[in-house]
């Protein structure tokens, strides 16, 4: 299929398939921004409240854009909130509470990723807001969840992997437990919090009623365990630490071409064994007693990852992947992010794109990954300014005059 066929109904002015739900977060680090990036990416307006004068830590975490050193220049940050406005509003105040429930009561979906209970401490936690306002789906995300004996123990992403099992999983056979490259516990618990919310505003579509979505870090990274608690409740199977190799099935690991790059092949199937003997010229192989079945396979790893550092550390990674391909092999390089940059699949994909910041001019972002063929969603701005929306969202939707918006940053509460 070419790119345009598939988008051949799209709607020229599309902004994606959330638009006209409105979005109000007290967010801040990963998981909260992440589930209401994943709205605001899909076409939703996003309110995001920041602490007057701070703003969200991670605006201040590197990497930084090459020669910022301002609350604008955190390309993690800028990430996570592209295409929301940003307002300041200190709502540890009472005053600042009540400019949440305002805005609130004028929202679709509430996101909020503080300890459980602190919200509901300053009078803005869901049997609070929904009063005012029945359909209000709330969201909290959380390490822990809402309740249960864990839930108010402090966590971030690597207390998430760490007990959610990830890390007991991940590493070398024999070594000790590592957590994954990406913040993963974030991700996946902004993601579930994601899906819940648009579930729960599928049943207000029907019901007229809202609800409150609880989401955690844990609860998201067993959900993606796989085999994990099936096999060792029902199946007396003792997951250990096994590097790439998946704990079961050859071959299925990375080999090392002349050049220095890497090559993963997964080809543990019989019929997917064969076409790899065949593509290294070493078609006796496959009717080797010793490697002909899956199971002989597992048994004598050794040799098999034997013969094809052989074969491979003789070809170029190009060289590698185009006979590999051909005979369609499952198989892929390991590409930097330098080279995901730059590769003309992801490019067209609209996978890798780029915004216009107003400061910094144009920066490379990861781009939405769902693409929807009547409703496109495209990335609209980049992150914003610390507070940079105050005036639109008080004074043109709420009504504060000038001299309310000035006592208001007098007393630190905008």
């Amino acid at each position: 299929m070419e790119k345009q066929e598939f988008y051949a109904q799209a709607i020229a002015d599309s902004v994606g398939p959330l638009e006209g739900i409105r979005v109000l977060e007290a967010t801040n680090y990963a998981s909260g921004p992440i589930c209401g990036m994943i709205f605001s990416d899909l076409g939703a307006l996003s309110v995001k409240c920041e602490m007057p004068g701070k703003g969200d830590p991670n605006r201040q975490v590197p990497p930084l854009i090459a020669g910022g050193d301002d609350l604008d220049a955190s390309t993690i940050f800028d990430g996570y909130n592209r295409g929301k406005k940003s307002i300041t509003l200190d709502f540890r105040k009472p005053e600042g509470q009540a400019l949440f429930r305002q805005l609130a009561a004028r929202s679709d979906v509430v996101i909020e990723n503080f300890t459980p209970g602190t919200m509901s401490a300053w009078k803005l936690g869901y049997e609070h807001l929904s009063k005012e306002n029945p359909g209000l789906v709330y969201v909290s995300i959380s390490g822990f969840g809402q309740f249960g004996p864990l839930q108010k123990k402090k966590a971030f992403d690597p207390v998430g992997q760490a007990m959610g099992g990830f890390m007991s999983v991940t590493g070398e056979k024999g070594g000790r437990p590592l957590r994954t490259g990406p913040v993963l516990a974030d991700d996946m618990s902004g993601w579930q919090a994601a899906i819940g919310a648009l579930a729960a505003l599928q049943y207000r579509n029907k019901t007229g009623q809202g609800q409150h979505v609880d989401a955690s870090m844990t609860d998201a990274m067993i959900y993606a365990t796989d085999m994990g608690i099936m096999g060792t409740a029902n199946a007396d199977f003792d997951w250990q630490r096994s590097g790439n190799t998946l704990g079961a099935g050859a071959p299925i690991d990375t080999y090392l071409c002349k050049d220095g790059q890497w090559v993963f092949i997964f080809a543990p199937f019989d019929a997917h064994w064969v076409r790899l003997c065949e593509t290294m010229g070493l078609k006796g192989w496959a009717d080797d007693p010793r490697l002909a079945s899956y199971q002989a396979r597992i048994e004598n790893v050794a040799a098999v990852d034997e013969v094809i550092n052989q074969w491979i550390s003789k070809l170029t990674v190009d060289e590698a992947m185009a006979l590999l391909d051909a005979a369609e092999v499952v198989a892929a390089p390991i590409l930097t992010f330098e080279e995901i940059i730059k590769h003309p699949h992801y490019r067209e994909r609209e996978s890798v794109v780029e915004l216009e910041h107003p400061k910094y001019g144009s920066l490379t972002h990861f781009g939405v990954a769902t693409k929807f063929s009547r409703t496109p969603a495209r990335l609209r701005h980049t992150a914003p300014s610390l507070g940079q929306d105050n005036e639109e969202i008080y004074q043109l939707e709420l009504g504060l005059s000038d001299s309310e918006m000035d006592e208001m940053r007098a007393q630190k509460i905008i």
